[in-house]
């Protein structure tokens, strides 16, 4: 098989997984509007519980030490965990923002490949330089999976958008080093993809029976919590909580 034959392969399998990428990320979309509902809920109950969980410690606390309970008192301790939990949500918020927008710590040897094939990139279809190319919907797209992928440190992104630009600019001259371990590592990434849990979103979201199901799923776990959120506020009940404060 020529480097042609093989190029035509490899683009195909290029276009492919780009498209099941958007499949994926449109079903995952797809699935929050559809139980978005259900995942606030359930994520709201946990918070209350988690709340109730660290009323009851503390109170146990308490009455280990023969002391007793105040208002004031639990609700500030019950305030500080509150904050301490909502601080270390924000950090993992902002880690998993930071890990998108950033992508993965890398060493100054990575750094300078990645740098170098963006700048390779940058001479083959920058906007500035090329204004021939600004027509070109194909390579405005292209350029825009560069940018990302050099700002994410996505360094095998990098590399896929590289050669589909050489195919592009390039056409029958183009050659695609390594071309036949790209063309296996790009069926196993296929393969990969089909089964992540975004893309197998789809199949479920096509089925009215798995749809309903997956409802009453939900459905099920928000009553559980709410079950167990009514046994822990009897547990708090149970406790001698005075108003006011010690102080």
């Amino acid at each position: 098989m020529n480097m042609q034959d093989k190029i035509r392969i490899y683009e195909s399998l290029l276009n492919q997984k780009a498209s099941l990428d958007k499949e994926g990320f449109h079903y995952s979309l797809e699935y929050t509007r559809e139980f978005g509902d259900e995942i606030r809920t359930i994520f709201e109950l946990k918070v209350e519980i988690l709340i109730l969980k660290k009323k009851i410690a503390f109170c146990v606390r308490k009455s280990n030490r023969n002391e007793m309970i105040y208002t004031a008192e639990l609700d500030r301790y019950t305030d500080d965990e509150i904050l301490n939990f909502q601080t270390r949500l924000e950090e993992l918020t902002e880690h998993v923002k930071s890990a998108k927008r950033k992508g993965q710590a890398i060493n100054y040897e990575q750094s300078k490949k990645i740098k170098k094939l963006y700048y390779e990139i940058v001479h083959l279809i920058h906007p500035d330089l090329h204004p021939n190319y600004s027509h070109d919907e194909e390579l405005k797209e292209l350029w825009n999976k560069a940018v990302t992928s050099y700002k994410c440190n996505d360094y095998k992104s990098l590399v896929q958008v590289y050669d589909q630009i050489i195919i592009k600019v390039k056409n029958e001259e183009a050659i695609i080093n390594n071309i036949d371990e790209k063309i296996e590592s790009l069926k196993d990434e296929i393969k990969e993809t089909r089964e992540s849990l975004p893309y197998q979103y789809k199949f479920l979201l096509e089925s009215e029976e798995d749809v309903d199901g997956t409802h009453e799923q939900y459905t099920r776990e928000i009553s559980d919590y709410q079950e167990y959120k009514v046994k822990l506020e009897q547990d708090l009940a149970a406790f001698n909580i005075f108003e006011g404060s010690d102080a």
